[in-house]
């Protein structure tokens, strides 16, 4: 057997941190780097400096969910396949598309789908089936609440 050369040596956990602090004090790397505030499309690749608070909730309003009618849930509780409820337009029922924020007045959203428009009576909707409250809404902060921590250091 050839003669092997043995470069590794074991020592123990405590000096060896002692050890790897003593070298980067020696060469100037102890402290941390001070941290630069950058546009987020330049970030790809770093690390944060400081954590990351939510400065806002997202999404800050109550959003539908998917195309359709802004409304009460209460409205439609006594929709059924044979006796639809009929909705006027924009007082009782709205049109919203996803993403956009629910009037003040409403706590659901019927998919555009389950709605019947009135060809002779634009403004008017027929609602064949109850919904429940919240039903097809994203409530505000469901993705991330003001002051959570996005991103620690």
């Amino acid at each position: 057997m050839a003669n092997r050369s043995i470069y590794l040596e074991d020592i123990p956990l405590d000096e060896a941190v002692s050890l790897w602090t003593q070298r980067l004090r020696d060469c100037g790397s102890y402290t941390s780097l001070n941290g630069v505030n950058i546009p987020l499309d330049e970030a790809v690749g770093r690390v944060t400096a400081e954590p990351v608070w939510a400065a806002i909730s997202a999404p800050h309003y109550h959003a539908a969910a998917m195309d359709g009618y802004a409304l009460t849930a209460a409205s439609t509780e006594t929709a059924t396949e044979t006796a639809p409820v009929t909705l006027q337009i924009p007082d009782q029922a709205l049109y919203v598309d996803t993403g956009d924020p629910l009037p003040h007045w409403a706590n659901a959203v019927i998919p555009i789908e389950l709605v019947n428009a009135r060809e002779a009576t634009p403004q008017l909707i027929e609602i064949r089936a109850s919904t429940s409250p919240w039903r097809h809404v994203r409530a505000i902060g469901e993705d991330m609440v003001a002051t959570e921590l996005v991103l620690p250091a």
